[in-house]
């Protein structure tokens, strides 16, 4: 039953929309939202890739500070954040809290014997 509109010629006609014609508009909507999706996805990988370089560059340019302080580059990521045992000079932090990468969180950044940063799992010694 439709709601009818009365004209003055006896005749009816039915306002609103059918079922297919609903159904049809919801499918062009599902359509076009899985067309913008896709941008969405590489969107949050650039961001996650820029994140993690930035990350680095923090950190790399903290290593030289302490490197200018202390004279050496520092064991772990941890000694530029707290002052580690036994070492002179050190006038941190250098950072204020340890960077965590984007890609897994289980994941830490770890300073190699030249002072650049790598990733490495947790547990997993250079």
């Amino acid at each position: 039953m439709g709601c009818t509109l009365g004209t003055g010629n006896n005749q009816n006609h039915y306002a609103g929309f059918t079922l297919w014609e609903i159904l049809v508009v919801l499918f062009l909507m599902g359509i076009l939202l899985m067309s913008f999706t896709p941008h969405f996805g590489s969107a949050s990988s650039l961001v996650r890739k820029q994140m993690d370089q930035a990350n680095i560059r923090r950190i790399e340019g903290a290593v030289q500070l302490y490197k200018i302080d202390v004279g050496t580059f520092p064991l772990s990521v941890e000694d530029l954040v707290n002052s580690p045992d036994g070492v002179r000079g050190w006038h941190g932090p250098y950072i204020k809290e340890i960077p965590h990468s984007p890609y897994n969180t289980e994941q830490d950044y770890q300073i190699n014997s030249s002072g650049r940063v790598t990733h490495a799992s947790p547990g997993q010694e250079e």
